[in-house]
């Protein structure tokens, strides 16, 4: 679903992009004009007297063309929500309504393993003993004072003597630690790694079981679609309504169409026949401004709305190309050919002002086969015709919800 709802948006795109592209040009424009006056008015209030007045007639043209800029945005946005909707036929033409449904197929993704306990820890550095201390007897004197100084040098070796042999035991009672030291240091190592280890184990557990969810969910996921696939082959009606459902799914229309419609359908394999109810959006809510124009002398954005002749118009067009969008999409996407049939009510929900109860007004009906729609070429017909030669009963004044009078039936 998701691959195909991308395509048909990329087709959208691309049909928006030049429309799109001038209006960030247009919106760019009109910040830079905006920038540019109060800009200027900035430099009015700081000017002499005839400064003040030159800088506030630009301060002025600068606004106007601010204004100027805003009306052309607002002009290219409506061009392009109108031009979408007076093209929602044409739009479905150029994308494939068929959904392979193997390409919905799904395959778990995993993230890649990471913990904070990946990286064993480094062995305890081997205890180390100083260097053995050496005596070193004090130099003996020499000469005449050698005579007096022999007993302050007796002295001062037997203090030096005494110093050594005491760090000299501190030396071998620090060698003698050694190998227990080594062996804590080693036994606290071991005991270090051995949690971290527990650790490692418990975060690829957790990872594990989440991949194993994972995975269990795609393997869901894929059963029922090769369920679906199956029952679909069969002809099912529920797989048959799965796969309608998710080829309307696909379907993208104009945001100001998309809010307010719908579609309902049911199929019933012994006649092989899909029936759709299809909901269209009420008049009020395609936009009925022809274009918006600036007005100098009440510094205001005014709107010149359509004539009514041309709004009845559009609407018209519009209830006649999505019915014939529904009825393409279900047979360009019906490659297996389950459907032979399409039976098709179209109306608007709204409140009906004699009574104040919500009703369905159904403002066209239609019935037809697949060999008879296959036939017709809609890159080259004029919706109103095709559903005339196709003996679709059609309202009379749809911008006025005028009902139909379909009690006869629509088959002829």
């Amino acid at each position: 679903m998701q691959y195909q709802a991308a395509k048909a948006q990329k087709e959208r795109a691309r049909q928006a992009a030049t429309a799109e592209r001038e209006r960030v040009r247009l919106e760019r424009e009109m910040h830079r004009a905006a920038a540019a006056a109060a800009a200027a008015r900035e430099r009015m209030t700081r000017a002499d007297a005839q400064a003040a007045v030159q800088a506030e007639r630009e301060a002025k043209r600068l606004h106007v063309e601010a204004q100027q800029m805003r009306v052309e945005s607002l002009n290219a946005d409506l061009r392009e929500e109108l031009a979408a909707i007076d093209g929602v036929l044409e739009s479905t033409l150029a994308v494939d309504d068929y959904v392979d449904l193997e390409k919905l197929r799904r395959v778990a993704q995993h993230p890649p393993f990471q913990s904070a306990y990946l990286v064993p820890l480094p062995p305890p550095a081997p205890v180390v003993a100083p260097p053995e201390p050496v005596f070193r007897p004090p130099v003996p004197p020499t000469g005449i004072s050698a005579v007096f100084a022999k007993k302050k040098h007796a002295a001062t070796t037997a203090v030096a003597q005494g110093q050594f042999e005491q760090a000299h035991a501190m030396w071998r009672a620090f060698v003698a630690q050694i190998p227990q030291q080594q062996r804590a240091a080693a036994e606290q190592h071991q005991a270090a790694e051995g949690e971290r280890l527990r650790r490692l184990a418990g975060d690829r557990k957790r990872y594990d079981a989440e991949c194993a969810e994972r995975q269990r969910e795609v393997d869901e996921e894929n059963r029922r679609l090769d369920d679906l696939i199956g029952r679909l082959a069969a002809g099912e009606a529920e797989a048959v309504e799965e796969y309608v459902g998710i080829v309307f799914g696909n379907s993208i229309y104009p945001d100001v169409i998309a809010a307010h419609s719908d579609i309902d359908f049911s199929f019933s394999p012994e006649f092989r026949e899909l029936s759709i109810t299809l909901v269209f959006p009420p008049p009020e809510a395609i936009p009925a401004t022809k274009s918006f124009r600036y007005v100098r002398a009440s510094d205001e954005i005014a709107e010149t709305k359509l004539a009514q002749r041309d709004s009845t118009i559009r609407y018209a067009d519009l209830i006649n190309n999505m019915t014939l969008r529904t009825v393409h999409e279900v047979w360009e996407s019906d490659r297996n050919g389950k459907i032979d049939s399409i039976s098709l009510v179209g109306g608007v929900n709204h409140v009906d002002p004699a009574v104040g109860k919500d009703v369905f007004v159904r403002l066209i009906a239609l019935a037809v086969d697949r060999a008879d729609f296959l036939e017709i070429d809609l890159a080259r017909i004029t919706p109103s015709e095709t559903l005339k030669h196709l003996r679709a009963v059609v309202s009379k004044a749809p911008h006025r919800l005028t009902p139909i009078d379909d009690k006869k039936g629509v088959r002829g």
